[in-house]
């Protein structure tokens, strides 16, 4: 890899280098790399996300609030995986929405798109790793319903602290062996983990299948009631289910266009999807390693796994939830977050794992319920190498655009991959996986205990995935018009315009509604402390991280210039190969 400069003339430098990328990558394995990205904890936890927007769940119809949302993101995210095939097809290159912001709307917006998508996806990476450990758990206890044995019984006490939360020394430890089987994953030669990904990606497709048809067809609802109580100390399924009256559950929406384009409730279950979808997209941050037709190979990976978002989302959780009780798994879901004041403990110690459910009402199944449930540890495992290997070839691009010291984007020979990025990538997950385990934050970046939560950290990804959802609309409706000489060629050229303005139209919506108006509603209310407000939804620690995305771009932006780089030839073109 060589630097292209012409000394002689005195004229700056225009720096470019070979990526070291190999195109390895098939159409099969970009689709599952996408389900990979997306499904994480909710092949056995859906239940749980009904709540975790502390509003009132209605029904309409044969589906949920949340069904509906689904269904409603899904449809729009059709427009965005348009929008991506199109302008991957002539821009092919790993960093994917950096790539087309940087070249078509300004680099300072590409930067900084990026690097907001890259720390929120850092922190998933650390929402998800509690939750590995939580799955195993249940499929321990699975175990114990089905087979008994103490080991199997206690291990709602397995890699927690004296407080019974995975957290303190024995869960930092605990994470810190998740974290060493993601890097052992990620480390893989690129064909190899896309092999891996691939696999235990279909074994937890696989599972999905076999959830929905045994939840559905060798277990009762009534059966189900019957037994839990003696798992929950004599709590039954009613008052579980009337615990959440009426906080999250109204009942049925007798006004469905009212609800649909309301300005409070709806907009913030569509932020909690589009935080479940986030990655269905990514297979376009790997773009440069797609081998074949690329629009076609990213197209097909996109809508596939967009699929599998929708029915997962909204007919598999809703039909299983139904099935079972729909009001006892939101107000489960929500003693799990915290949220329902009227349960005094979580049932069980967990949260509502769909084959937890299961082994209750079928415990003759168990092991069928515990390889499922093993499957729900599998897939956040899974997505955590993922996230690292599309966070890598990010911080690749960025390299080649002198946005990040050179060190990061050196690819690995044998690895195929930005082995430093990966390294830097695991660090900085180990670094949060620490404030998620230990009081060390100071109190005004964590007022809840002084270290990380897992609902504050949703909330601050879907704060900081804000220019992840709308730039690409904004690419879509300019680049006709800044980069003509780039999308020329480019599927669907004349349509982006609108295809991007529709799409637009969505997460604007969401955003402004979801997100905004309650921020702002919320601190300036009466009786409110607004610095609790602010960092219990991880709104303070993303503005912490914007401020400090802005300082590095003009840090570099002066370095790259005191080293006479020409910045302006080098984002006129696109990365190389």
């Amino acid at each position: 890899m060589t630097d292209m400069a012409d000394s002689s003339t005195g004229s700056r430098l225009f720096v470019r280098q070979s990526s070291g990328l190999v195109r390895d990558v098939s159409v099969t394995n970009a689709l599952f790399f996408n389900i990979a990205a997306f499904v994480g904890v909710g092949l056995t936890l859906y239940p749980i996300f009904y709540s975790l927007g502390f509003i009132p769940v209605w029904k309409w119809g044969p589906l949920s609030e949340y069904g509906w949302a689904a269904i409603v993101t899904g449809l729009f995210c059709v427009l965005l995986a348009i929008i991506f095939a199109s302008l991957t097809s002539v821009m092919p290159r790993s960093g994917g929405d950096y790539v087309f912001t940087s070249r078509i709307t300004h680099p300072f917006l590409g930067w900084l798109e990026a690097w907001t998508l890259v720390i929120a996806s850092v922190l998933i990476i650390a929402f998800e790793v509690p939750l590995v450990l939580r799955n195993l758990q249940i499929t321990a206890r699975i175990i114990g319903i089905g087979a008994g044995g103490s080991f199997f019984q206690d291990a709602n006490s397995w890699f927690t602290d004296s407080t019974g939360s995975i957290t303190g020394t024995p869960g930092f430890i605990a994470s810190l062996v998740v974290l060493a089987v993601i890097a052992f994953i990620v480390l893989l030669p690129t064909r190899t983990f896309h092999k891996v990904v691939t696999a235990l990606a279909i074994f937890g497709v696989a599972s999905f299948v076999a959830m929905f048809v045994f939840g559905l067809l060798a277990t009762s609802r009534s059966d189900f009631e019957h037994n839990l109580p003696q798992y929950t100390g004599g709590l039954s399924a009613a008052k579980i289910a009337a615990s959440g009256h009426p906080t999250f559950l109204p009942g049925h929406s007798t006004d469905i266009l009212g609800d649909l384009f309301s300005h409070t409730v709806f907009p913030i279950m569509l932020s909690i999807l589009l935080f479940q979808y986030i990655g269905f997209q990514y297979s376009a941050y790997i773009a440069g390693e797609v081998r074949g037709n690329v629009r076609r190979g990213v197209l097909i990976a996109l809508l596939g796994a967009l699929l599998v978002g929708v029915i997962a989302n909204s007919v598999y959780v809703d039909l299983i939830s139904n099935h079972f009780g729909f009001d006892l798994n939101v107000s489960w879901g929500a003693a799990y977050w915290g949220f329902n004041e009227n349960l005094s403990a979580l049932p069980m110690g967990q949260p509502n794992a769909m084959p937890l459910l299961g082994v209750i009402a079928n415990g003759s199944l168990w092991p069928i319920w515990a390889l499922i449930s093993f499957a729900g540890a599998i897939f956040p495992l899974l997505l955590c190498p993922v996230y690292i290997n599309f966070i890598s070839r990010m911080q690749l691009a960025w390299s080649l655009d002198r946005q990040l010291p050179e060190w990061f984007g050196e690819v690995n020979e044998r690895l195929r991959a930005p082995l430093n990025a990966i390294l830097a990538t695991l660090g900085l997950t180990a670094l949060f996986l620490f404030f998620q385990s230990y009081n060390a934050l100071p109190h005004f970046l964590a007022t809840t205990g002084n270290k990380l939560n897992l609902a504050g950290t949703a909330w601050f990804s879907i704060t900081m995935a804000i220019l992840t959802w709308t730039m690409p609309g904004v690419n879509a409706i300019l680049v006709r018009v800044r980069r003509p000489d780039l999308v020329r060629n480019a599927p669907f050229a004349k349509a982006l315009p609108w295809v991007g303005l529709a799409w637009l139209v969505f997460p604007v919506w969401v955003y402004a509604f979801g997100i905004i108006k309650p921020i702002w509603d919320s601190i300036t209310a009466e009786g409110v402390s607004k610095l609790t407000y602010l960092e219990t939804n991880g709104i303070l620690d993303a503005l912490i991280f914007y401020a400090l995305g802005v300082v590095i771009y003009f840090v570099m932006q002066m370095r790259s210039r005191s080293a006479g780089v020409d910045r302006d030839m080098l984002f006129a073109e696109i990365p190389p190969d």
